[in-house]
This record gives structure tokens, C-alpha cells and sequence, in this order.
């Protein structure tokens, strides 16, 4: 995906509208460029069976 925002990035610098390439693949108007993943929910742990014959 980098790469792909890197090409996005070169687009938007020939136009003169950014210079600085963190600042442009981090910014929340690009987030459509899914450059930087959202954190994803914690899955939930299975109860711990400490029965002495689990099923």
C-alpha cells in the first residue's frame, strides 16, 4: 500500500499542493488511500476451561 501511496503523493507534489510525504500519507483527508491501517478490535478470549476432564 505504501506504494501506491507513494504514486498518490507524486501526483499531488507535481500539482504543488504537498511537500512532505508523512504529512500527506498520515493526514485524516487521505484516509481513502488506506495507507495507514485502522487498529482492528480485540477479539475476545474463550473462557479458560481448568476443569480436571475438559470436554
Amino acid at each position: 500500500m505504501v506504494f501506491r501511496g507513494i504514486y498518490h503523493f507524486t501526483q499531488a507534489l507535481n500539482q504543488g499542493n504537498v511537500t512532505n510525504i508523512v504529512a500527506y500519507l498520515t493526514a485524516p483527508e487521505n484516509r481513502d488511500l488506506e495507507i495507514v491501517k485502522s487498529p482492528r478490535p480485540k477479539r475476545a478470549m474463550p473462557p479458560l476451561d481448568l476443569s480436571p476432564n475438559p470436554s
